[in-house]
């Protein structure tokens, strides 16, 4: 038996999602951030008892590892990187070769002071000074980047810094160089690539390779492989700081591109809030863009980065009131430790999530991963002091707030697509985002919203359908042969495919030809066999064998890899949630206090509840109601199902709680309503209404 692994680790929650082609599960476990490593392992855990083995023998029968992480996200959301030091060539210090003076990446990823002209022709002792002055403010990771032509003494500048700093030595400098972060000719974009992966690399590689020897320690006998921004994946050794980059969402995205192919849907905003971040991305006839040259907090770097908006924005976001009384919420967050104050965990600072409990979109006493169970009293005194004591008008003002800084990140996005509001599905998904899809999609003009069984582990989901890819590049040296140089790239496209465990045989890969003209051709080829002999055949193929008229200038080679998919049943089956982890607290068995909400098989097609009481004031009538939380309704057929007071924009309204696995399939569900499924919470609006389309999916319209 053959496992495929995929495990997003979020800022707030890490989700994995695991499958052996007949049997499928899901587990969700707080991000422990004072080690990471813990959140991966406590996921595994839930995966092996899940199937009913230990975790060694579960490792052990692994096939696929990959493993996403939004930590290098949410570093630069909320300004928390590494401290880094930078050197350029003298005059260049504020411009960064750049346009602009200050460039944008000085006071965002690097500090000015942080930031030394050097003059390459320059004495090392002088060199070495600057070198030392950086530390002794505190830098932790120093960038070279000097101009194109002067690579040489790029490379120059770094033997010379770690001949007096080696690495074996504990007062080790650690560095990175402009040219071998990113091989772009323009000096600004690779610099500001090379710091903003510098500022990213002291973390992400301690969490990579300590977690990968843990895994293997525990018995994983294939490599972790990391996933990157453009929606693939690929070995740890192989993968820059740089590159995790937006991996989560990224993967979260591509699964929603494919499943619009499915649902018929042309144009769609994919819509993934979780506890730290918010991620938006277009989906137009199934594809979504990658961005070779994107700008990161306004700093333009060299990396293929999906098409991803991310706005400091989810449920654990801090809300906050500035002395004329507005309020807004993120990009700082309270994270799953101690988290929001419903946690009851030692957070103090009101959060989207304890808007959300005071108003009773959340309720009293549920169950979240890591035995957390909400409290309310807690929430409620938090969100108070934002509006002199009023829990409820605070929580509102708090909601409506992360609405519409939500909605006019959903706007910018489709604006810049060209896409009209009204022609658009809004995909959404991640813990948060189905609790708060409705509110930002009407705020934001959009009228159709589809959300999943397995919202709360989308991106996870998405993993294990992820690409490996691979890129190798070479430009020919003079008197060079073409055949030399690709079968070369080939030889290490086929090395990495090994220690990848990956079918060579089964692998076809893109060669690319690049002749002294600037034509490209792409010829498809394997990397099974004599691979002298498969160039060759590439180059003849191309029609560049021997006498051709234009000599060859570039090559490059590309693998990409699909593994197996998860068949269609079992993805039911772990959209039903009937292989999630027996005996253990986790999305799937995360209900409410009250137990299940709605009767067993009760009819919903017809139900439309009534606006329901107004107190004079909204947190009258909710704290009426709160003494009997959730109060029976009679339906259609005389069957029971249940409702209580939630506080909407509108006012305090009879909310229908339903049960997803409680609908059949185009059983319409009209709002206000609650829908709860595998650890998440769809939140029906008023005027809105909604039908299971399937095992996996809801589709919400606007009524009106």
């Amino acid at each position: 038996m053959t496992y495929s692994v995929g495990i997003d680790m979020g800022g707030t929650f890490t989700d994995g999602v695991f499958s052996n082609g007949e049997l499928a599960a899901s587990v969700k476990v707080p991000t422990t951030h004072f080690d990471l490593t813990r959140s991966v392992m406590a996921c595994l855990a839930g995966g092996a008892t899940a199937f009913g083995t230990s975790l060694e023998d579960f490792l052990a029968d692994v096939g696929l590892f990959r493993l996403a992480t939004t930590i290098g996200t949410n570093a630069v959301v909320t300004g928390t990187g590494d401290t880094v030091g930078l050197l350029v060539e003298a005059g260049a210090e504020k411009s960064l070769y750049g346009p602009s003076d200050p460039a944008p990446a000085l006071g965002v990823f690097v500090s000015p002071d942080h930031v030394v002209g050097v003059d390459p022709a320059t004495a090392a002792e002088e060199v070495l000074g600057m070198c030392r002055g950086l530390v002794q403010q505190g830098v932790r990771q120093t960038v070279v980047s000097l101009r194109a032509e002067r690579r040489d003494d790029e490379t120059h500048l770094r033997e010379l810094v770690r001949d007096r700093y080696p690495a074996h030595y504990l007062r080790s400098m650690p560095l990175t160089m402009g040219w071998e972060t990113a091989g772009t000719e323009d000096d600004a974009d690779r610099t500001s690539t090379a710091v903003l992966n510098a500022y990213l690399s002291r973390p992400m590689a301690k969490l990579l390779y300590r977690t990968e020897g843990i895994l293997q320690q525990a018995g994983l006998t294939v490599p972790l492989l990391a996933a990157r921004s453009d929606g693939t994946c690929s070995r740890t050794a192989r993968t820059t700081a740089i590159s995790t980059y937006s991996s989560g969402p990224a993967a979260g995205l591509g699964l929603a591109a494919a499943e619009t192919l499915r649902d018929g849907d042309a144009a769609a905003v994919a819509f993934d809030m979780g506890g730290t971040t918010l991620d938006i991305g277009m989906v137009v006839d199934g594809a979504f863009d990658i961005n070779p040259t994107p700008e990161i907090r306004g700093v333009r770097v060299s990396l293929p980065v999906a098409g991803i908006v991310s706005v400091g924005l989810g449920g654990s976001s801090i809300a906050s009131v500035d002395s004329s009384g507005v309020v807004t919420v993120g990009p700082a967050s309270a994270g799953a430790v101690p988290g929001p104050a419903a946690f009851d965990r030692g957070g103090t600072e009101p959060t989207l999530t304890d808007a959300d409990v005071t108003l009773c979109f959340l309720d009293e006493g549920q169950a979240l991963p890591g035995d957390i169970v909400l409290d309310e009293e807690s929430a409620c005194d938090a969100v108070a002091a934002l509006a002199g004591g009023e829990p409820v008008d605070a929580a509102l003002m708090v909601r409506a707030a992360a609405h519409a800084t939500a909605a006019a990140a959903l706007q910018s996005v489709l604006a810049d697509a060209g896409v009209d509001a009204a022609d658009a599905t809004l995909y959404a998904f991640g813990g948060a985002g189905p609790l708060h899809a409705g509110g930002v999609a009407e705020s934001a003009g959009i009228g159709r919203v589809r959300s999943f069984a397995h919202s709360g582990v989308y991106s996870a989901r998405g993993l294990v359908d992820s690409l490996v890819r691979q890129r190798y590049e070479a430009s020919m040296e003079p008197r060079e042969r073409a055949t030399t140089v690709l079968a070369r790239l080939l030889a290490r496209a086929r090395l990495d495919l090994q220690a990848e465990r990956l079918p060579i045989a089964e692998v076809l890969v893109d060669v690319e030809l690049v002749d002294d003209s600037g034509a490209a051709q792409t010829v498809e080829a394997t990397v099974d066999g004599d691979l002298a002999e498969v160039a060759s055949q590439v180059l003849a193929a191309a029609g560049h064998g021997d006498g051709a008229a234009r000599p060859i200038v570039a090559v490059a080679v590309e693998t990409l890899s699909l593994p197996p998919e998860i068949p269609p049943e079992v993805l039911e089956r772990l959209a039903a949630d009937r292989h999630t982890m027996p005996g253990v607290r986790s999305p799937a068995h995360a209900g409410l206090r009250h137990g299940r909400w709605s009767s067993e098989g009760a009819d919903i097609a017809t139900v439309a509840p009534d606006a329901g009481s107004r107190g004079s004031h909204p947190g009258d009538a909710l704290d009426a109601e709160r003494g009997d939380r959730a109060a029976d309704v009679l339906l259609q057929g005389n069957q029971r199902a249940r409702e209580r007071g939630v506080c909407w924009p509108e006012g305090v309204l009879s909310t229908l709680l339903v049960d997803l696995y409680d609908l059949t399939a185009e059983e319409v569900v009209h709002g206000p309503a609650l829908i709860k499924c595998a650890g998440s919470v769809h939140a029906i609006p008023p005027q809105w209404s909604c039908r299971r389309v399937d095992a996996d999916s809801l589709l919400w319209e606007r009524s009106v």
